[in-house]
């Protein structure tokens, strides 16, 4: 190639930090979020390995054939037209195989699991590696089967084998076996992850930006922002009433008003601490701390909850799980764990309003569903966007048959440790609102299901603040 065709192909700073990382790896997943330049990648890389070793031979998959005509091709063929077209000796349309003049060769195959459930084209395929686009759209055995066929072509001396993927976020088994375990530092040896969004791509033009910004909330939050723990809504949610666009937003601190904070006793896997403002009956979540291993402790979270906070004097007030509000057996004599969070932050002059039973879950659900839906007696709820992980408590908790929460359980890999993957926000999310605002929640038991907003000067609570 010519100095003047090099500098017709750019990758991304992004895709040329992938393509190191390919090059020290077996297997490179890459992407996480629309527009992330996945698929310029895949395909300049194994054009690249295709040049890099002579008589190699390359596959590059996708879902099925509309999907490949329709997306993918257009991707390859604009790659070949910036400077590697004059190399091709052939490219056969029938058998979608491109022959280079080094004897290299792609082969670009659907998977059409649909017709194929035996996997059956992929029997004899000898290849050095492959680019698997989009490949939370493909089976897990047929993945299993590339890694199979990857390495069975010996006619290439010296070339390595290479799988590359890319990916949208997804809840299926492209998160559990490789997102979920590179979150947690768990991916194998040979395997990674680069995480790229479309602000990771300089030739997205603004205009773009704008009209990705009329998505819905759900979608916005995870084709655009590549958030893998958040999912669209599928059914069977314990919020049900919980929606992107009307209970998350700005909810920023002031500094005029008391602070709630809300614990779940929980160590696994992490301590839990919310922090509220609530301005006559509007609720504003501004913050939220999780302390992980070895910062899970009642002092360590309180620690920070200071650093964050320092020298309020508007007023502090707890809440949490009733449970905890009794003493507990693992601590000295006369000490539970909400007797500890007062005493480390003993100077803003706490006040324990942790209720002395905890309200039935299917009970305070309704409510709170009721709440998040109506703004029942003129209670609004807004969680600022830059709390993450109760956002995702309340997108990603299910129902239980009889209507209490689904606990899913999951087991950290380095600790063998079981803990409930989801719902620790959300509890006490729910511990404060039925405290604070006690007088509504026992309304609404006694059947008051008044569906319009009351105004807080014609009916004063004491526990509006």
């Amino acid at each position: 190639m010519t100095g003047q065709e090099r500098t017709i192909i750019k990758p991304t700073p992004k895709q040329r930090e992938a393509f190191g990382i390919a090059d020290k790896n077996l297997i490179t997943l890459y992407g996480g979020a629309i527009r992330g330049g996945k698929s310029y990648w895949g395909c300049l890389a194994i054009i690249t390995y295709c040049f890099k070793y002579p008589k190699s031979r390359w596959l590059i998959l996708r879902e099925n054939l509309p999907t490949i005509k329709r997306n993918l091709l257009p991707t390859f063929n604009n790659l070949l037209d910036a400077g590697f077209r004059q190399y091709v000796v052939s490219f056969d349309m029938q058998t979608m195989t491109v022959t280079f003049n080094n004897e290299s060769q792609i082969v670009i195959m659907a998977e059409g699991f649909d017709t194929d459930k035996e996997l059956n084209r992929f029997r004899g395929l000898e290849i050095n590696g492959a680019f698997v686009d989009e490949v939370n759209e493909i089976q897990e055995t047929t993945f299993d089967k590339i890694i199979e066929r990857s390495g069975s072509w010996f006619h290439s001396k010296g070339c390595p084998s290479k799988i590359l993927l890319s990916c949208n976020p997804t809840n299926g088994w492209v998160k559990d076996r490789l997102y979920e375990k590179w979150k947690t530092n768990a991916l194998p040896d040979g395997i990674a992850y680069v995480p790229a969004r479309i602000y990771d791509n300089p030739y997205i033009p603004a205009s773009y930006y704008e009209s990705l910004k009329m998505l819905p909330r759900y979608q916005y939050e995870v084709f655009v922002e590549g958030n893998w723990d958040l999912q669209l809504k599928t059914g069977g949610e314990f919020y049900k009433c919980f929606e992107l666009d009307k209970h998350v937003g700005k909810a920023e601190y002031d500094k005029t008003l008391p602070l709630h904070i809300s614990w779940d006793d929980n160590v696994n896997p992490y301590l839990p601490c919310g922090i509220f403002q609530i301005h006559g009956k509007e609720v504003r979540m501004i913050d939220e701390i999780a302390g992980v291993t070895p910062l899970n402790t009642v002092k360590a979270v309180c620690n920070e909850f200071i650093r964050r906070f320092p020298k309020h004097d508007a007023g502090l007030f707890i809440y949490g799980d009733a449970t905890s509000n009794k003493e507990d057996t693992k601590m000295e004599k006369g000490f539970n764990f909400f007797r500890l969070i007062m005493d480390n932050l003993k100077d803003y002059k706490p006040t324990n309003r942790v209720l002395r039973a905890n309200p039935s879950v299917v009970m305070r659900g309704n409510w709170i569903n009721t709440v998040l839906e109506k703004e029942l007696h003129g209670i609004k709820v807004t969680i600022s966007d830059t709390c993450k992980k109760a956002i995702n408590d309340m997108v990603l908790l299910k129902e239980a048959a009889d209507g209490t929460k689904l606990k899913e359980m999951e087991t950290d890999p380095k600790t063998k440790v079981r803990y409930q993957k989801v719902g620790h926000f959300s509890d006490l999310f729910e511990y404060l609102l039925c405290s604070a605002f006690a007088q509504d929640f026992a309304r609404y038991q006694a059947g008051d299901v008044v569906h319009l907003p009351i105004s807080s000067k014609s009916m004063p609570s004491k526990n509006s603040y």
